[in-house]
């Protein structure tokens, strides 16, 4: 199987179900070579126990390009890395942020508001969460366009799936990044680069390979899951104008909704851990140092786990899904992400009316069976 399996990335959650009834661990081979699981349990066990499947297999990766910190690191590093942002996201700290965000909110859709026909993936749901992390992170939010171009790169998530096409940018990214230590050193802010710039691990600073690696995961991380859940819960409900009604009337649900399409439709699908010891999943052994892959799209969708699985609700009330991870590596952005999102489609309810696919338009969705979601999304929208 391919990170970039066409079938796969149009079509996932018949697949997944076949896998879960069928085959609940397999041999892959391609992009994904490795062992796959895909039901609730299995893929809760893998990811709340980082001392038998280690982080250190997603830098090692095939079509990896580079090794970032803290995704790819276990204890005690990881807890040590992840320290350094911890008060980055703090609910004292986001809710610092909750004003600036609704202002950002207002300004994208304002950018549009003349428009009956939007691509709103382009205009608003991935500039959004670029301009939150940017300035968090100290960088002008207007090279956006770089950001994104930089971001798909590394997440593989473009067209462009050739290696060689893709590392240009990934090193422009990584170079402009490296550009910015000795501006950080010299003039230290309160952003979030000056702090992992100054940051010290067991009385060390941190090597500006590491550095830069750092930076680039928190602009990833920072834009592409908030610009995917909002993408997604967009592309549902023009297909469910009910349930938008359902929302308009009720906006004490929109928590609820995002919770739901978090479920539902994850941002992210996929990640990969490596054995440290011999392990046996149904039957089946899987030994020290072999990878193997757990799909959270599928687990989310686990009819053992969830009633209806196949189903979106707004009634749910159970918010046990794996789409920000599990355990240690749980994401630390995910409070930032569910602000950023829970103030858009606030405000999106508020001006308009209806929304719809719209006619004669083609969506795009993101190259990779590992990020789902669209790099394009058409939308017809009627003004309150």
């Amino acid at each position: 199987m391919d990170r970039n399996d066409r079938t796969l990335i149009e079509s996932p959650y018949a697949i997944y179900a076949n896998w879960r009834d069928d085959k609940p661990i397999w041999w892959s081979d391609g992009d994904l070579e490795g062992w796959i699981l895909s039901r609730f349990d299995d893929v809760r066990a893998v990811l709340k126990d980082a001392k038998t499947f280690s982080s250190q297999s997603m830098g090692e990766m095939k079509q990896q390009t580079i090794a970032l910190p803290l995704l790819t690191d276990d204890p005690p590093r990881h807890t040590q890395l992840r320290a350094i942002v911890n008060t980055a996201f703090t609910s004292r700290t986001l809710k610092l942020l909750e004003s600036g965000v609704q202002d950002l909110v207002d300004e994208l859709l304002d950018s549009i508001a003349d428009k009956n026909t939007v691509d709103i993936t382009a205009d608003f749901t991935m500039p959004l969460p670029v301009a939150v992390i940017a300035n968090m992170m100290g960088i002008p939010a207007e090279r956006s366009e770089d950001f994104k171009l930089w971001s798909d790169a590394l997440t593989g998530t473009s067209e462009a799936t050739d290696m060689a096409v893709r590392m240009p940018l990934v090193m422009e990214m990584a170079a402009y990044f490296q550009s910015l230590i000795p501006l950080r050193r010299a003039n230290p802010g309160g952003d979030l680069i000056s702090k992992v710039v100054h940051a010290q691990i067991d009385g060390q600073g941190m090597e500006d390979q590491d550095i830069t690696g750092f930076c680039m995961l928190l602009l990833i991380a920072g834009n592409e899951t908030t610009t995917n859940v909002l993408s997604s819960l967009l592309y549902y409900l023009a297909d469910h104008p009910a349930t938008w009604q359902q929302l308009k009337d009720n906006p004490d649900k929109i928590d609820a909704a995002i919770e739901e399409i978090l479920r539902f439709d994850a941002p992210v699908q996929w990640v990969n851990r490596k054995a440290t010891c011999d392990v046996e999943f149904h039957g089946q052994t899987i030994k020290a140092g072999e990878p193997l892959y757990v799909f959270m799209g599928s687990a989310n969708r686990d009819p053992s786990h969830y009633d209806k699985a196949d189903e979106f609700r707004l009634d749910r009330g159970k918010s046990d899904h794996h789409s920000f991870g599990h355990g240690i590596h749980f994401c630390i952005g995910a409070p930032l992400g569910r602000l950023e999102a829970r103030y858009a489609m606030q405000s999106l309810l508020q001006r308009y009316k209806s929304i719809s696919h719209a006619k004669g338009k083609k969506n795009q969705r993101t190259y990779s069976t590992m990020l789902r979601g669209f790099h394009n999304l058409w939308l017809d929208v009627e003004f309150e």
